[in-house]
């Protein structure tokens, strides 16, 4: 995939990395994972709500509902973020920065 065709921007420093859509086909597909967490905690508050219903204790409800919820959620961010970055153009900011100050640097030994 050529960088102009990639959906996302993938800016990569020392301090993080962030990842942004960068075109229409990158916020339909963002819009798409944000779909599939948003099915996944109504399935959750629905299931909830049941087991409560049916009389559960807390910790039927922690075991059995939060834990796979939390367990399905760390999967959905840990695959979001390799489809994303995948389809990323990398930008790297530190690199970008110490160019500017090379430059900088070069101007104001030219200045004297």
């Amino acid at each position: 995939m050529r960088d102009e065709e990639k959906p996302f921007v993938y800016y990569k420093s020392g301090s993080g990395v962030k990842i942004s859509p960068r075109n229409a086909a990158g916020w339909r597909a963002f819009a798409v994972w944000m779909l599939a967490l948003f099915a996944a905690s109504g399935i959750f508050v629905w299931a909830s709500a049941v087991a409560d219903e049916a009389g559960w204790d807390d910790s039927k409800i922690l075991l059995y509902l939060l834990l796979p919820f939390l367990i399905v959620t760390t999967v959905w961010a840990l695959a979001m973020f390799r489809y994303m970055k995948a389809r990323s153009e990398i930008i790297d900011v530190d690199n970008l920065l110490q160019i500017k100050r090379d430059i900088e640097r070069t101007d104001k030994q030219k200045r004297r």
